[in-house]
C-alpha cells in the first residue's frame, strides 16, 4: 500500500487512499489516513473545518477541500498502535432516507463489485421495482444518460469512485420501454405466464 504525506499546519500523517473530483483535483470525496491517533484526529478535524490540509504527491502539493457534502468518518486502531481513519460522504452510505434521494456514491477496490453496490444503492433510493439481475444493464443505461454516472479520480490507493445522479421519472420510463421492447437483459427474469393479472412478474 503506497502512502503519501498529508499535512495540516505542522501536523503530519499518511494518506493511503484519496479520491477527488476529476474536474477539481483538490475536492475530496473519499480519504483514508493513517498515523498516530493524535495526528490522524488532528488531520481529520482540520479537514472537516476546511483549514489548511495539503497532500504531497509526486512532488506537487494538493490543497484539499471538502466537497460541500456531509462526511461520515470511521476510526480504527491498528495492531501496530497506529490508527486508520476513513472519511466518505454520507451519500455513500445506504438508507439515507428521503434526503438527496436522487444521488449517491460508490467506492470499491473490486471492479467486479461495483455493479452490485450500484444496484444496492439505486434500489434503496428508488421506488421502482427492479431485479438484481438488471445491475449490468442499469449500469450501462446510466452511462448512456448525460450526467447520470461520473467516474471520480483516484490520486492515492486502489479504490475507485463513482458518483450517480438520476431522474426518477426518466428512469421509470426507460425501464418501462425496455420491458415493452422485451430487452433480453431485463425480461429474462420475468415470468409472463405466472401472473393472473396479465402483467410481468419477477421469477
Amino acid at each position: 500500500m503506497g502512502l503519501s504525506p498529508i499535512d495540516a499546519r505542522g501536523i503530519r500523517a499518511y494518506c493511503s487512499d484519496m479520491i477527488v473530483d476529476p474536474q477539481d483535483l483538490d475536492t475530496v470525496y473519499f480519504m483514508s489516513v493513517c498515523g498516530c491517533q493524535t495526528t490522524v484526529k488532528g488531520i481529520k478535524a482540520k479537514f472537516l473545518q476546511g483549514r489548511g490540509i495539503s497532500l504531497k504527491l509526486q512532488g506537487a502539493d494538493h490543497y484539499l477541500t471538502c466537497s460541500g457534502r456531509s462526511y461520515k468518518s470511521k476510526l480504527k486502531k491498528l495492531p501496530s498502535g497506529s490508527v486508520h481513519a476513513v472519511l466518505v460522504p454520507k451519500f455513500a452510505l445506504p438508507r439515507r432516507g428521503a434526503q438527496n434521494q436522487n444521488s449517491f456514491f460508490v467506492f470499491t477496490k473490486e471492479s467486479r463489485a461495483k455493479e452490485a453496490l450500484f444496484f444496492r444503492h439505486l434500489d434503496e433510493k428508488s421506488d421502482i421495482p427492479m431485479h438484481p439481475s438488471w445491475a449490468g444493464w442499469l449500469w450501462q443505461l446510466f452511462e448512456e444518460q448525460e450526467g447520470w454516472l461520473n467516474r471520480l479520480k483516484t490520486l492515492v490507493g486502489n479504490y475507485k469512485g463513482y458518483s450517480f445522479y438520476f431522474n426518477p421519472q426518466a428512469l421509470q420510463d426507460l425501464i418501462s420501454e425496455a420491458i415493452r421492447n422485451k430487452v433480453p437483459e431485463v425480461v429474462r427474469c420475468m415470468d409472463y405466464k405466472g401472473g393472473s393479472d396479465g402483467n410481468p412478474h419477477f421469477s
